[in-house]
């Protein structure tokens, strides 16, 4: 299959399409119930924000964030920024350890309930450092900054995002001076379509297939790090991916249709494209989006990074975009929590190091 350039493509789609001859692009019919089901969040999900960086309670301002950080066609949200130069802070890492110890031991033991309810050869999960841009919302900040006065309590109120899209210049210099620096070697380079299938008799879940069909992931825990004195934030999430395991013959020749008559176009965003008819299968399933990932992956003994390049297309929204990721899957301290009777000192030492190694590699644009 051919390379496709990131901003010839969309986002949500799954199983390997097959290569059928171009044909129209299909109207999909949109399902009003449905709404962005990437991600379902757990009802006991832990969400908390932190700021690092200043010790002073006013010494930052929000202002529109630069337009490298962004997806296409983007509106600009705020990005904090601190007024003045800020004092030091010796091993900020240790401070962030602090504050985040808690929350993992108790978020990821929640989430291993899903190895007990589903078993751990048909659940995964995965702990994660994404590296980009805590971005806040515009029309919830202009209220608290009309007196000027800008404080931590004002902003931990105020409506937050993730932005994991970074500069093409950050991307080159993980891949060309941090891989070597930090022993890693490459694992692999995979290109992959996602297609996204909605399944009508559960609105609240999207089916996502690749070589095999996996439900949407289940966050348990985000864990935000504003941090002033770097270039980038960091993210720390846990969540549980589930293969399904029970579906019909009837329900597999569905999905099969449904992803075997995909078109492969690198002329429209996601790079398919379903013939007149064929994004539905029934009155059950159909495609709500497409993804297309080019990723790059690299191993050391504690940690799995990767490089990604999606063009992502939502058909329920019309919205789509390309983006550059970077993240780590921290797969030793993962392995570590996952044991029956872990530590916690072993537990806190190990965040101390992978937090260290983030901020001595990951947040700053030159590396």
């Amino acid at each position: 299959m051919s390379y496709v350039p990131p901003h010839k493509r969309h986002e949500n789609v799954g199983i390997r399409a097959s290569s059928v001859p171009p044909s129209l692009p299909t109207k999909l019919k949109k399902n009003p119930r449905n709404v962005n089901t990437k991600i379902i969040y757990a009802n006991d999900c832990i969400s908390r924000w932190f700021l690092v960086g200043s010790e002073e309670n006013n010494n930052f301002q929000l202002v529109p964030v630069s337009s490298e950080w962004r997806r296409d066609a983007e509106e600009k949200p705020l990005v904090i920024l601190a007024k003045s130069d800020l004092g030091k802070l010796e091993n900020p890492w240790l401070w962030v350890t602090e504050k985040l110890e808690d929350d993992l031991i108790i978020g990821f033991g929640r989430a291993k309930k899903t190895l007990l309810r589903f078993g751990s050869e048909h659940v995964n999960l995965r702990l994660i450092a994404r590296l980009g841009k805590v971005v806040f919302n515009r029309a919830s900040s202009s209220e608290t900054q009309r007196d000027g006065q800008l404080t931590k309590s004002r902003l931990e109120k105020l409506k937050k995002s993730f932005y994991t899209n970074v500069p093409k210049s950050y991307a080159e210099n993980i891949r060309y001076g941090v891989v070597s620096k930090m022993g890693f070697c490459v694992e692999e380079t995979k290109e992959l379509y996602h297609v996204k299938v909605s399944d009508n008799t559960r609105p609240d879940i999207t089916i996502s297939c690749k070589c095999m069909a996996e439900l949407n992931a289940l966050r348990h825990l985000i864990l935000d790090v504003s941090c002033l004195d770097q270039d980038l934030d960091m993210r720390l999430s846990v969540d549980s991916k589930r293969t399904l395991t029970n579906l019909s013959e009837n329900e597999i020749k569905n999905l099969k249709e449904l992803t075997d008559s995909a078109v492969i176009d690198p002329n429209v965003k996601g790079g398919l494209k379903w013939p007149l008819g064929k994004s539905s299968c029934g009155d059950r399933f159909s495609v709500c989006g497409v993804w297309h990932n080019v990723t790059t992956t690299y191993i050391n003994p504690t940690l799995r990074l990767q490089v990604r390049e999606a063009d992502r297309y939502d058909f329920r929204t019309g919205i789509g975009g390309t983006s550059r990721e970077v993240y780590l899957k921290l797969k030793a301290l993962s392995k570590l929590l996952k044991e029956e009777n872990m530590e916690r000192k072993c537990v806190s030492d190990m965040l101390k190091d992978c937090l260290k190694e983030v901020w001595d590699h990951f947040l700053k644009a030159q590396v």
